[in-house]
């Protein structure tokens, strides 16, 4: 018998009992974070939104003990490991150990071996391996468009943009250039560039697709959280330790 429903969407859990005259309470990674009585759901905002987080509702149903367990990697797609045009590539860790969780980083798959990335100071695009991204970042996630054309269009936008890129630097034209800069507008593609920003200029101008942003920058986070429970995308991967620590 079936004592609970529970519902995922944007950080936040819904449970509902399934039957009346229960009591709960709801626990993730066995810490407490929700009451309910009877049939009234209870609405919970995830402190951990990761695949291997696990939701535990103990309840009281006609004087007896139970325990129901929903792990939310059952809420994700999992899928076999491989690569494709428009996937993303999102990581919590950092080249520098004292920026993991706080700034991370984040590159845009092209094609089932390579990447075009903005990893910092010179050159400020790259074309360069998937591979090299997963052992200097190996604390990733990887997430997919669920309409594969939609992949395609922000490739081929991506691999035209680091064309015209590297025409530019051959021309002793350094556009754009590698800042974090707050003051930069996130739909220039040619005055500054970040990592994150690579990826939602690609997404916007390839496909027609835009992430919303809600601070000044446009982070790996923001990117992070996003694609986690967006319809729009898949899970194909997630790295146990993925997490960041604020929200930026």
């Amino acid at each position: 018998m079936e004592f609970f429903n529970v519902w995922i969407r944007n950080g936040l859990v819904f449970v509902r009992p399934c039957v009346d005259d229960v009591r709960f309470k709801v626990y993730e990674n066995d810490v407490w974070v929700a009451s309910g009585l009877d049939d009234d759901g209870v609405l919970v905002t995830l402190q951990e939104r990761k695949p291997n987080t696990i939701l535990t509702i103990e309840y009281l149903f006609e004087n007896k003990l139970g325990r129901e367990h929903f792990p939310l990697i059952s809420y994700y797609a999992i899928r076999e490991r491989n690569y494709q045009a428009g996937d993303i590539l999102v990581a919590s860790d950092n080249l520098k150990s004292e920026l993991t969780g706080y700034m991370g980083h984040s590159a845009l798959v092209i094609n089932e071996n390579e990447l075009i990335e903005s990893p910092g100071l010179g050159p400020a695009i790259i074309r360069s391996s998937i591979k090299q991204f997963l052992d200097k970042h190996p604390v990733h996630a990887q997430f997919r468009p669920v309409q594969s054309e939609v992949g395609e269009k922000v490739a081929q936008y991506a691999i035209e943009y680091y064309q015209k890129y590297k025409l530019n630097v051959e021309k002793g034209i350094h556009k754009p250039t590698f800042s974090f800069d707050l003051s930069q507008e996130l739909d220039d593609p040619w005055d500054k560039i970040y990592c994150s920003k690579l990826v939602w200029i690609c997404y916007h101008f390839g496909a027609n697709y835009t992430f919303e942003n809600d601070h000044l920058w446009f982070s790996p986070e923001d990117l992070y959280h996003q694609l986690l429970e967006n319809q729009d995308f898949e899970l194909v991967y997630q790295h146990q330790n993925v997490k960041f620590l604020i929200d930026t």
